[in-house]
Order: C-alpha cells, then sequence, then structure tokens
C-alpha cells in the first residue's frame, strides 16, 4: 500500500506530499454564497508545515470571531487571516462531514500517518459541532490514533459527550490564556474539571505573552502566572503582528524568530525555552501520552495492511435491497449465514443496505431502518463472506452504515456474545454502548442513551405482569432511590425514600407481625419499624406509567390522594407539572421539600373528593391507600379528619375514594388515561373487600374504558414466611398488587395521541 492503490488520486496526492501545501489545501475545497467564501460541509485530512494531521470537524468560528470582531481572537487568529488572503469567511462556522465515498480514504489517510494522533481545531473551533466531531472520532477508532480537540468551549459539551470522549480515549486541549477575560478563564476551567472529572484526558493550551509594564499587561501576566501553575499544560506562546494595538502600545513584546515554523515568524515569548519547531520534535505532543506508544514507523506495505484493506473494496449505499439488483445475492448469503437468514425475507428486503463488494464481487451486506415515524435508526442484518471476513472490514461497513444517520437520531442495534460479526465488543469500539442485556443478548446504542430509556422500560415489562425482582428492574430501583436519598440530603428530609412516613405502621394483621424482630411486641404499635413497615410506591414503576400514559405534548399530571414523593419526583424528572391533592401536611412539606429543584411540582393539603386542582391535566394517577392495612397521622400523632383509612367501614372508604376520583376525571382531558395502583385487604374474617374489582366497575359506570390489567409482582421472600402461618386456614398470601389503566376517549384515537416506542 505504499504506493497508495487503495486512495483516490487526491488522497494520495496528499499524502505523498505533492499537495502538502495548508494554504493551497485546506482553500481549494470552498464554495461562494452571495459573494463571499465558504468552506465545504467535507471533511478532509491534511497534513501541515509542522507535520500536524488535521482532521477538522469544523471549519470557521463563528462565536469566536463575534466575539473579537477585529481578526479573531486577540485580534491575532491565524486561521482567520489565512481565510480571509483567500476570501473566506471565517465568521461562518461550517460543519464537515465524513461522505460516503470518502470515509475509506480519510480512515487510510489517519490510518497511515507517522504521528500517533490527529488533531481537531486547527482551522476551526470544534464546539460548533460537538455531534459531528465525536461521530468523526467515532468513525477512525480503528486506525487506533488519538484524536486531540482544541476548543475555547464556546459551547459546553454535554455529559454525554464527555462520556463518548472518554470511550475513545481523545485528549482535549483547552485553550486558555492571560488574555481572557475573568468570566472566560473561569469557565474554560471549569469545563476542563468536567472533562477530568469524566475520565477525559484534559489540558491546558495557555496561550503566552511577554508583556510590558502596563496595569493592563500586569493584570494579564498575573492571570498568565496562575494558568502556567495548572498540570499539566502546553505553553503556546503568541503569535502577533507589529499593527496589534497591544503590541503598538507596549502591553505585548515581540521577538523575531525567522526559525519558527507555523503561524508567523514575530513571536511574544515569556521564556527563552518556549518550543517553536515541528511537531515530531514536540516533547508535548499535544498531550498524548506516547509512553504507551509503540515505535514510530512509517507506512509500508505489508500482509496485514493487505488483509485487513483488500485491493479494492466498496460500500455501496442502496436505499432498498428489493429494486438494486442485489436481491439474489443477499438472500443467498443470509442464508447460508444462518444468523442473518431474515434478510433473505421479501419484507426485509424492503430495507436500506450498505453493499460490500471486494475486486467488483458482491462479498456482504448490512442492512438497516431509518424510521421517520419512531426517529430512529435501526442497525437489522449482516453478513460478510467467511472467506473475505476481517475485522477492520466489518468495522468498515458499520462505520458506512452509521454515516447514513440522521444526526439526531439514536442507532439501534441487538448484538449477540457469540455472534461472528455482531458482538458487543465490536460495537462498543465503534462508540455504541449497552443499556440493555437481556436473555443473552446486548440491546446498544449509538447516540444519546436518554432517546432509548423508552426502549429500556419497555424490555422490562414487556407484558402485564411486571416483576420488580429481576436485574435491570432493581439497577434501575436503585438509581431512583439513590437520587431520591441524594434530595433528601440536600433538603434536609430524613428517610427520604419513605417520604417521611412518621407514625406509618402496619395493623395487626399486616406484615410486620411475621417480621418484626420482637415476638412479644407483635401488635404492639410501639414495636414496629414504623417506617420500615411503611408501603412505598416503586420509582420504576411511577416512571413506567408516567413515560408511556403521558400523550404527545402532554405534561401535567394530577394525583389526588396523593401520599408518597415517588411519583412527583419522577414527573419532575421527566419534565412534566405535577399536582397532588394531600390530606396530611407533614406529608405535603416533606414531598414538596424533596421536589423542591423541580419548577411545578407540588402538594397541597386538601381533602382530594372537595379539591379543585387548577385546569385540565393530560394524566391521572393515585395509588391510594388499601383499607385498614396502614395508619396515617400528621405532625400532631393524629389521623386528620377525613383521612380515608381511618374511616369506620369499608363502604364510606371506598365511597370518599370514589369521589376523589370522579373529580379527577372531571380534570381529565379527553384522550388521556387514569391510573391507578392498587391492591385488596381482607376485613375481619379474611374475605377480600374486592376494592380491585370496585375499581374497575367503577372506571366503566363513569364513562372509561378498562384498557390495562397489569399486575405488579413484589418479593415473595415475605410472602413465603407469611404462607407459614396462612396456609394453614388455606389463605395464599397476597404477592402482587395491580395497576389499573381506565381510559377517557376514544379507543382507536390511542395511536395518534401516543409516541411510538419504536423497534424492540
Amino acid at each position: 500500500m505504499a504506493d497508495g492503490s487503495c486512495y483516490s488520486p487526491l488522497v494520495t496526492a496528499l499524502r505523498t506530499g505533492h499537495m502538502i501545501d495548508m494554504q493551497q489545501t485546506l482553500f481549494r475545497d470552498s464554495e461562494a454564497h452571495g459573494g463571499a467564501r465558504r468552506y465545504l460541509p467535507i471533511l478532509t485530512a491534511v497534513e501541515n508545515h509542522k507535520g500536524v494531521l488535521d482532521v477538522d470537524t469544523v471549519k470557521g468560528c463563528t462565536l469566536g470571531m463575534r466575539a473579537y470582531p477585529e481578526g479573531g481572537c486577540y485580534g491575532e487568529c491565524y486561521a482567520n487571516k489565512t481565510a480571509s488572503r483567500y476570501g473566506i469567511d471565517f465568521a461562518v462556522s461550517v460543519s464537515r462531514k465524513l461522505m460516503p465515498w470518502n470515509r475509506t480514504d480519510i480512515f487510510c489517510v489517519v490510518r497511515d500517518h507517522h504521528s500517533y494522533w490527529y488533531r481537531i481545531g486547527t482551522a476551526g473551533e470544534p464546539c460548533h459541532d460537538w455531534n459531528n466531531t465525536l461521530e468523526v472520532c467515532e468513525a477512525l477508532q480503528g486506525t487506533e490514533k488519538t484524536p486531540v480537540i482544541i476548543t475555547k468551549h464556546w459551547i459546553p459539551l454535554s455529559d454525554d459527550h464527555i462520556r463518548r470522549l472518554r470511550m475513545i480515549g481523545a485528549v482535549v486541549n483547552t485553550s486558555v490564556s492571560g488574555l481572557d477575560s475573568d468570566a472566560q478563564i473561569k469557565h474554560r476551567l471549569a469545563q476542563m474539571k468536567r472533562l477530568t472529572l469524566g475520565g477525559v484526558r484534559s489540558i491546558a493550551r495557555v496561550v503566552t505573552c511577554e508583556y510590558g509594564t502596563s496595569q493592563w499587561a500586569d493584570a494579564a501576566k498575573e492571570k498568565q502566572k496562575f494558568l502556567m501553575t495548572l498540570t499539566p499544560i502546553i505553553d503556546n506562546p503568541l503569535r502577533a503582528s507589529k499593527s496589534n494595538p497591544h503590541v503598538l502600545n507596549g502591553d505585548i513584546m515581540l521577538t523575531s524568530k525567522p526559525d519558527a515554523i507555523g503561524g508567523g515568524k514575530l513571536v511574544s515569548l515569556h521564556a527563552d525555552d518556549v518550543f517553536l519547531g515541528t511537531c515530531d520534535d514536540c516533547v508535548d505532543q499535544c498531550g498524548v501520552d506516547v509512553a504507551t506508544k509503540p515505535e514510530k514507523r512509517a507506512p509500508q506495505k505489508t500482509e496485514e495492511q493487505t488483509h485487513l484493506f483488500p485491493e479494492k473494496a466498496e460500500f455501496i449505499y442502496v436505499k432498498s435491497v428489493i429494486g438494486s439488483g442485489y436481491e439474489a445475492d443477499v438472500s443467498k448469503l443470509a442464508i447460508e449465514d444462518v444468523i442473518a437468514k431474515r434478510a433473505a425475507r421479501k419484507n426485509m428486503q424492503i430495507h436500506s443496505a450498505i453493499i460490500l463488494k471486494i475486486n467488483d464481487e458482491f462479498s456482504g451486506f448490512f442492512t438497516f431502518q431509518a424510521n421517520e415515524v419512531s426517529r430512529e435508526f435501526c442497525l437489522l442484518q449482516s453478513v460478510i463472506k467467511p472467506e473475505k471476513y476481517t475485522k477492520e472490514l466489518y468495522a468498515q461497513m458499520v462505520r458506512e452504515v452509521i454515516a447514513q444517520k440522521p444526526t439526531e437520531w439514536p442507532a439501534i442495534i441487538t448484538t449477540d456474545p457469540k455472534s461472528q460479526f455482531e458482538t458487543p465488543a465490536l460495537f462498543e469500539s465503534l462508540g455504541f454502548v449497552t443499556y440493555l442485556k437481556m436473555s443473552g443478548f446486548c440491546y446498544m446504542v449509538h447516540g444519546n442513551i436518554a432517546d432509548v430509556r423508552m426502549k429500556l422500560l419497555a424490555h422490562i415489562t414487556m407484558t402485564n405482569v411486571w416483576n420488580s425482582v429481576k436485574g435491570d428492574w432493581l439497577r434501575l430501583k436503585a438509581e431512583w432511590r439513590e437520587r431520591i436519598d441524594a434530595a433528601g440530603e440536600r433538603t434536609g428530609v430524613a428517610n427520604a425514600a419513605f417520604a417521611t412516613r412518621e407514625g406509618c405502621w402496619q395493623g395487626e394483621q399486616g406484615m410486620a407481625n411475621v417480621v418484626t424482630k420482637d415476638p412479644t411486641k407483635v401488635g404492639k404499635e410501639e414495636g414496629r419499624a414504623h417506617n420500615g413497615n411503611a408501603s412505598v410506591l416503586d420509582p420504576v414503576a411511577c416512571e413506567v406509567i408516567a413515560r408511556f400514559f403521558m400523550p404527545k405534548g402532554g405534561r401535567r399530571v394530577y394525583n389526588p390522594f396523593g401520599g408518597g414523593v415517588q411519583f412527583g419526583y419522577i414527573s419532575g424528572a421527566c419534565g412534566y407539572e405535577y399536582t397532588a391533592s394531600e390530606i396530611r401536611q407533614n406529608q405535603c412539606d416533606a414531598n414538596n421539600k424533596l421536589c423542591s429543584e423541580f419548577d411545578g411540582v407540588r402538594w397541597i393539603q386538601s381533602d382530594s373528593t372537595t379539591y379543585e386542582p387548577d385546569g385540565m391535566f393530560d394524566l391521572v394517577f393515585t395509588c391510594p391507600p388499601y383499607y385498614k392495612v396502614e395508619r396515617y397521622v400528621d405532625y400532631d400523632g393524629k389521623a386528620p379528619a377525613g383521612e380515608i383509612n381511618s374511616m369506620s367501614t369499608y363502604e364510606e372508604f371506598r365511597n370518599v375514594l370514589f369521589a376523589g376520583y370522579r373529580k379527577a376525571i372531571e380534570h381529565l382531558n379527553y384522550n388521556c388515561f387514569f391510573v391507578v395502583m392498587t391492591g385488596d385487604s381482607r376485613d375481619k374474617n379474611g374475605a377480600y373487600y374486592c376494592s380491585e374489582s370496585e375499581t374497575e366497575l367503577f372506571f366503566k359506570e363513569n364513562g372509561l374504558s378498562v384498557y390495562n390489567k397489569i399486575v405488579y409482582l413484589e418479593s415473595e421472600f415475605t410472602r413465603l414466611a407469611h404462607a407459614k402461618k396462612t396456609l394453614h386456614t388455606r389463605k395464599f398470601p397476597k404477592r402482587e398488587q395491580k395497576i389499573i389503566v381506565a381510559y377517557k376517549g376514544k379507543i382507536a384515537n390511542i395511536k395518534d395521541f401516543y409516541a411510538p416506542i419504536g423497534r424492540l
């Protein structure tokens, strides 16, 4: 491959030095826009005069030019000067994309460059399109070169961006200077700290100067002294012109350095030993740890490289396998592979594909679907002929598929650790992360993991039996519990997960009789761990209900008989408004403190049978008490008047409960859900009150449709202990609760008013 046989003529010329002049290569690829020229939105990989391989994902710097309209940053932006020389509008940031036809060329140039790293941010600010920057880095992971990203953080990285940077092993150089304002320095150092905490190698790239003796210069010098105490740093001296106002008035001193490479010969040197040579001779290496790298070697033609990249490999996009001319080839290879056999079906060949041809021979495929309805990109079946397969060739085919993905959509795939091709390890190397492991498969996403939250929740529920003791359910539950506990610590609310249910205890027939530590105190209130025996909502069940039963564009939740904090906290975290009517003041106060981080989440002390909530709501949810199972008291240690669990008869309890439900129905929008998480309790003779059944009949009688009857399973451990006492009388302990989902509106409209979940 030393002759560049796998490259296009342009890239071959670049890598062999025939077009290495930066002024030619960077600015020949521009186009005119109303008299001003702009960069083309096509990614290039070019070695500059200092020996740096520049892979700028963005050209131009809109925010930098806005902050410094006279010449760019510090009035001396070299990239702006060069752009101006060629009539390019540097104030317009242009995202530079990998194209299907140049991906292999770019990959080969980066892979075969003599450096261990490549740089992003030489002639543009990558922060103007962090998503594209990360996608390019992820596409080039197989080159085993470290991306170095230079930025001033005009637009901060998201937490997910930082996670992705860590996964690809990127190094971020934060450009900062004593020339910056105090606010700018504070902001940039804060971003550096975020990167460090996120596990990303973070370097301070300090633009330094030799300052004069003015008041302005003294202030800048003090800031520079502070910045030079940071570790690690790169000393990057300012290249300036004689016409710079700060040079003219003596604030900044210049020294002529005829041998300096890159950026001009007039340099402001605060120290004599500042490095001004080529990158090959620089000890900094832009912060890349070269100690762990193998010896540098020039690219050479080897059997291994020839094997990785065949003499001629083509990746051809087809909008649909059907009609492409490759139907028979795809079917034959899919059937031979067995795992990918679904791709032989006509109903699967309607999807798009990347077709792999090696030396003009059909050699593999990868089918995928861009789902406009659910706005997701689904990777489907793939296979390469065994005699042609290499790991890198398959990885490149995946990159070609991802190149077809709309930027803002997540890409999803189900991988099999036992598969030859679609393994979790390979897709992790390409920037995918696993959001669920189930039945031996890994469900993975490329993009923002929050975009597949509904899929995760769907997978752990799937049917009308929700098992709350499975691994992924427990993992999510622990995450929510941790968040609620943290809210308790911040707001000074003790025992936050139980929402300070002080005085809440189970009656003599409750589970406390079985699990109490002191059998001599069974049946006595003072013998119980009050909050430990209180029932609390499962936050994962809350999240599933909140996300699944909220219509498109909906955001208002009402909860009559509000109770604990869980549903309100989850609603706030989902970005919803939440109003709860709750009769106990202590419960309202505790919950309102715990949810103070969310605007629009509130508990109102009121009687739910008479309370009129403000306006209409998009979802009603409630989890009312089970009659006579628990006792609830207020600050004074007594149950407030109207507290339904203190009613003298079940019939009175039921009537008050349903009166509150009727109020809620009046305030529920049409084509919306009313969800009740409920259970049943027994009378003094051991017979059920049948509250669940009466709730279903209540909804039917009040014009709603009972749409789902979900069984929520809890841990059976204590129920088994209970059974040892109750089975003698043929009483089977109750392990489940019911989630009754009623619908106000026309059921046929659900598909129109609720967002699709997408492929599962």
